[in-house]
């Protein structure tokens, strides 16, 4: 396994439960859950392009 996988996993086990945790404490409070799930699936998949297209030094 190449330390780039590894480096890869990290990030993805990070970033799935960071996508969900603002719609878990929102759903905790009792809130509608849609607006910040859109916003979740909207700007997560942005970001995580982002991440993959930055040069590495």
């Amino acid at each position: 396994m190449d330390l780039s996988d590894l480096q890869f996993w990290a990030f993805l086990a990070v970033a799935i439960p960071g996508l969900f945790l603002p719609v878990i404490i929102v759903w905790w409070k009792g809130r509608p859950i849609i607006p910040i799930t859109l916003l979740s699936l909207v700007f997560w998949p942005g970001a995580l392009i982002l991440a993959l297209r930055l040069r590495r030094r």
